[in-house]
């Protein structure tokens, strides 16, 4: 492995909401991105609690591939130039982890 970036974000909501992140690329080499759903908490006492967290677009070699709202947890793409990741939440808070591995 030649490199990592991190992030965490977050998001909160007491209905229903959706959030994206897009992230900037510049490895020239394979990258191979993770998200992963790393905290879940309601943000009252309701049973309602519900959350995702996924890859939702890849710009790569291959071109543009979008994933929708349901996208995988990790891909593997050669000069990768942006990755965009989506977390929703319901009556709740989320915090995730999105790493970029370069290698």
């Amino acid at each position: 492995m030649l490199g990592q970036s991190l992030n965490a974000p977050w998001a909160s909501s007491d209905g229903v909401y959706t959030h994206t992140w897009t992230y900037q690329v510049t490895h020239p080499g394979r990258t191979i991105v993770e998200v992963a759903l790393t905290s879940l908490n309601s943000v009252d006492d309701d049973d309602g609690t519900f959350g995702r967290f996924g890859i939702s677009q890849i710009v790569s070699d291959k071109g543009v591939e979008n994933f929708g709202d349901d996208g995988p947890p990790v891909l593997a793409r050669d000069k990768v130039t942006s990755v965009t990741v989506e977390m929703f939440v319901d009556n709740s808070f989320a915090r995730g982890r999105v790493s970029r591995n370069f290698w």
